[in-house]
């Protein structure tokens, strides 16, 4: 089988976790008999058994119309959660919808998610939960929806904190890594606390020069904070920051789970991470869960995991159920399914 994979050009900017999932996934389905091709707007044609596309979003709305013109299968990973309930979404489309018949032409941002997810074939979300509002908000099939779970990387578990020991003169930390400058990442939370967490702070990743960058920058320096700039998905450095770290966290507004927080987990740091997207999933009641919009829950979700004794039971709940070898086998099978239709 040869599939074609699609993701939106704005991923090249931002080496963040659309890009791992991508890169990971196609890289394991390999083992599954599955040949990947990653579709540029230069090749001449679509000469694939179907199209898995990464992201329902303006840039692939138009892909996705086309292949479902010329009769190509298609699988949509969403990466699409909101803190608005699920009936709320539902009313502002059912208004939309009405506007649009008076001849507004005008589509919101969830009327595109909307579109693209209705238009797929198969909608493979990463959560459950990321799952349950795709179906109430966006009344999607929900036979048409299947959760296929994000994985990490297995070198994670052998990282060695000694590199970043060396370079930067800190251990037991509480580290953030990830896209810093986007606002859902919420680290400008973490920072206006910073001072009141008892051991240091690092943040690996790079802010923007913009107002949102500009405060961050202005308020880790008046805390005991460490910035580094964003740093290559395969470096050295960055999987020694997980091992040197005591906790990992992301005071995220939503994660569908946090691949970083996972990879993280393999080098048995203890997670400090938000309650939205559907993060208990795969962390269970091995990790402390935070309110994003409470800088006092952040705080004290990380000063309670800094007490933590160090456990290998995340790291190994983990190593069970979501490596990408695991992820490539129940993305095969979705393949399958579709294929037959």
């Amino acid at each position: 089988m040869k599939v074609g994979f699609i993701a939106p050009l704005s991923i090249v900017a931002v080496n963040g976790g659309v890009r791992t999932q991508a890169h990971q996934t196609a890289k394991n389905l390999k083992n599954q008999g599955v040949e990947v091709d990653f579709i540029s707007p230069w090749q001449d044609s679509l000469d694939v058994d179907l199209v898995h596309i990464f992201t329902a979003s303006p840039e692939t709305l138009g892909i996705i119309k086309r292949c479902s013109e010329i009769g190509i299968k298609t699988v949509l990973s969403p990466v699409f959660f909101s803190t608005r309930p699920a009936k709320d979404i539902s009313l502002k489309l059912k208004l939309e919808r009405t506007a649009s018949k008076l001849g507004s032409g005008i589509s919101s941002e969830y009327g595109i998610k909307a579109q693209i997810c209705n238009l797929a074939d198969k909608v493979v979300p990463n959560t459950q939960e990321e799952a349950d509002l795709i179906i109430q908000a966006f009344d999607v099939s929900a036979k048409k929806v299947h959760v296929v779970p994000n994985g990490v990387e297995e070198r994670f578990k052998d990282s060695s904190p000694d590199l970043f020991i060396k370079e930067y003169g800190l251990k037991e930390f509480v580290l953030f890594a990830g896209h810093a400058g986007a606002q859902r990442k919420n680290v400008i939370k973490l920072l206006e606390r910073a001072k009141d967490i008892p051991e240091p702070v690092v943040i690996i990743g790079s802010f923007y020069d913009d107002d949102y960058g500009a405060s961050c920058k202005k308020l880790a320096q008046t805390s005991n904070v460490t910035l580094i700039e964003t740093q290559e998905h395969d470096s050295e450095l960055l999987a020694s920051a997980y091992a040197a770290c005591n906790t990992f966290i992301l005071p995220s507004l939503f994660e569908t789970p946090g691949i970083a927080a996972m990879e993280a987990a393999l080098a048995k740091a203890n997670i400090v991470i938000t309650r939205y997207g559907g993060t208990k999933e795969y962390f269970g009641d091995l990790a402390e869960y935070i309110d994003p919009q409470s800088s006092e829950s952040i705080v004290k979700g990380i000063n309670k995991s800094l007490t933590k004794p160090e456990s290998s039971n995340l790291r190994d709940h983990i190593l069970q159920h979501y490596t990408w070898s695991r992820v490539a086998e129940l993305t095969a099978e979705v393949y399958n399914t579709v294929s037959k239709f």
